[in-house]
């Protein structure tokens, strides 16, 4: 099988590479390969229901917790999102970032 492509949506790419701990950023390129290369990743990975069909999130818990949404879609792994977070639930602003960008490629 062909390895998937990765894609960032919005400013996706820039969270991702802005993210203040190397651990978690690290932590989460294993698991983007992961993915790439149609493996479960290795990360806590959960169902993001309501906010797209098929959109996941993978969860580094702590303080901050940090996250990763994304979504696979012909044969490409799509990265929604990437934040940190202090607080239990996805904030709305995230919420509202996820789903705008969802709709950029359904």
């Amino acid at each position: 099988m062909d390895k998937l492509e990765l894609v960032f949506k919005g400013g996706s790419d820039k969270d991702f590479k802005n993210l203040e701990n190397r651990k978690v950023q690290e932590a989460f390129a294993v698991d983007m390969e992961m993915l790439m290369n149609r493996l479960r990743p290795l990360s806590s990975s959960k169902a993001l229901n309501g906010l797209g069909k098929g959109v996941f999130e993978l969860r580094k818990n702590g303080r901050p917790a940090y996250r990763l949404v994304y979504t696979i879609k012909d044969d490409k792994v799509y990265v929604l999102h990437v934040y940190s977070k202090t607080s239990d639930g996805t904030p709305k602003a995230h919420e509202e970032t996820i789903k705008k960008r969802y709709k950029t490629i359904t």
